[in-house]
């Protein structure tokens, strides 16, 4: 249980607290930073014949660094308090020292031994004295220094390479469980912080969450809708529309692909785990790929509010590029994959079939069972990616752009930003009324609703990185020429005024959406225990040895 929790209060604390509010003040090179620390230490492992525990042993004696760090920094604070300064302010500078030091015992004693770990706390008892010291002697004045923030994102980088170590995972269905429960524990704690707060100022951390759970809300519907599609498909589906798909060459079944995904009201969040299914249920790639770029583009709710917003022109160009850039993705990169991916799942469907409440318990234990456990930790980092790059998006001086430039630009910020059709609209509404050219629109509502973290990690875990690297460059391709044809064939384009856009509050069906799909995504942590959950990402990334 301590296990689970330390490694997810430490991710926790550094992705809720320290990231958001580096970016929140527009510093990427923070960001940067962090991605050094924790790639470094894979570099090298990759690189170098050192082993994995040769490894980690510098990129603990580097996060060890920052602790001490901090460590000092704790010690200036209670050396600057005034005598009638309140109690509460060092009591809790000397209570949170409790959980750094089990953290740091737990670190230090799984990489070396009890030993190493008693010196790890000298060391941080230690930098506190000579913090307080300095401090008290008015020499220390680098607590706001920009080299102190750089420093600390790389030992952030280089703590969520110790915690996320890939390590076997021991014991059985009892110990994972309590691992999970470990982990929820983190999160229930981390979360308790932030709702005490809400009184205080916002600052980026608040932001974030608050982005983060619009964005989880307004998904919730869309991916219980999915599961339980999902789960029917895998049961239901019947093994001649999956020959339907496959007649013809790789186009006619890429156009075929399209056309089931019509009627299905998913976003870019709910298709992941469709596509999943219909892989396994021995859908031809080709379909499959045009299914998963078509329906999060062509869905009913995202035309129907296309016309108002966007006007009449401005939504038969999204419509028919969208449709163009389906039918070829599914054609170039689907029907490269034809051969290697058949699932023999199909085949156990064939025989004797049990009944049909039997079949639909097997279709609920499916969806809400295997398919969230494959595509939850890629949903959740996807909706984190979305919502630390979205203030980026709102900036005012992305519409002063070149024309050819910004269609790029849209394409690219398209591209890990984790938004639906239908929620995209009214964000590229207000980019076309401040002059962004509609070709960079048309690009941005391309690849935004079909291409995510989430995207990407489940093609990379079901195809390899080769299929997810070619999905990634002709979306981009085909959504940057298509952007560059637009304005250049129609030029500027009449759209809507729109006065301004307000941040929606969740309604009532997204906060219930929302619980029930936080109970999934808890019930596959507990159950699968949260290294094993954490492993999907490192096996679609390719980070494991």
């Amino acid at each position: 249980m301590l296990d689970g929790l330390v490694m997810a209060a430490i991710t926790g604390l550094i992705f809720l607290e320290f990231v958001p509010s580096a970016i929140g003040e527009g510093d990427w090179s923070v960001l940067l930073a962090l991605l050094a620390g924790f790639a470094l230490p894979i570099a090298a492992e990759r690189t170098t014949r050192w082993t994995g525990g040769r490894t980690h042993r510098w990129a603990l004696l580097a996060g060890l660094s920052g602790v001490a760090l901090h460590a000092a920094l704790d010690g200036a604070l209670l050396a600057t308090l005034s005598p009638d300064a309140p109690i509460s302010l060092p009591l809790a500078a000397i209570l949170h020292r409790l959980p750094v030091g089990l953290a740091v015992w737990w670190l230090v004693t799984r990489e070396e031994n009890r030993r190493a770990a008693t010196g790890a706390l000298v060391l941080l008892m230690a930098a506190t004295v000579v913090g307080h010291a300095l401090a008290g002697a008015g020499e220390w004045s680098m607590a706001g220094a920009g080299g102190v923030r750089l420093f600390q994102a790389v030992v952030g980088g280089s703590l969520v390479h110790v915690a996320m170590h890939q390590r076997e995972v021991v014991g059985g269905p009892l110990d994972r469980r309590q691992e999970g429960w470990g982990a929820a524990v983190a999160v229930a704690l981390l979360l308790s912080v932030h709702t005490l707060r809400m009184d205080a100022p916002a600052d980026g951390a608040a932001a974030f969450l608050s982005r983060l759970y619009v964005l989880s809300a307004e998904s919730a519907p869309a991916l219980l809708l999915a599961y339980l599609c999902a789960g029917l498909l895998s049961a239901f589906l019947p093994q001649r529309s999956v020959r339907w798909m496959e007649r013809g060459g790789a186009m006619s079944q890429a156009g075929r692909g399209m056309l089931i995904g019509l009627p299905f009201p998913i976003c870019s969040c709910g298709v992941v785990p469709l596509y999943r299914s219909l892989i396994k249920r021995g859908a031809p790639p080709a379909a499959a790929m045009a299914f998963l770029v078509a329906t999060p583009e062509l869905g009913l709710d995202a035309v129907l509010l296309s016309i108002p917003l966007l006007g009449p022109d401005v939504t038969l160009l999204r419509l028919s590029t969208a449709a163009l850039v389906a039918l070829l993705v599914g054609w170039w990169v689907g029907g490269r994959l034809r051969a290697a991916e058949r699932a023999p799942e199909s085949a156990s469907m064939q025989g004797e079939r049990p009944g049909a409440s039997r079949r639909l318990a097997a279709a609920l234990r499916t969806g809400t069972g295997e398919v969230v456990d494959h595509t939850a930790p890629w949903i959740l980092l996807g909706l984190g990616v979305a919502a630390l790059v979205t203030p980026f998006l709102e900036s005012g001086w992305l519409g002063s752009l070149p024309p050819v430039a910004d269609v790029l630009l849209f394409a690219l910020l398209g591209f890990p930003t984790y938004v639906c059709a239908a929620s995209a609209t009214p964000l590229v509404a207000a980019f076309l009324a401040t002059g962004l050219s509609p070709g960079a629109g048309i690009a941005f509502l391309i690849t935004g609703p079909a291409t995510n973290v989430s995207t990407l990690g489940l093609l990379s875990s079901l195809h390899g990185r080769r299929a997810a690297i070619s999905f990634a460059v002709a979306m981009v391709l085909l959504a940057v020429t298509s952007g560059v044809a637009v304005n250049a064939a129609f030029g500027a384009l009449s759209v809507p005024s729109l006065a301004a856009l307000t941040e929606e509050v969740p309604s009532l069906l997204q906060r219930v959406g929302l619980l029930l799909l936080a109970g999934l995504f808890l019930r596959s942590v507990v159950r699968r225990g949260l290294r094993s959950f954490v492993g999907e990402l490192r096996e679609g990334l390719g980070w494991s040895h």
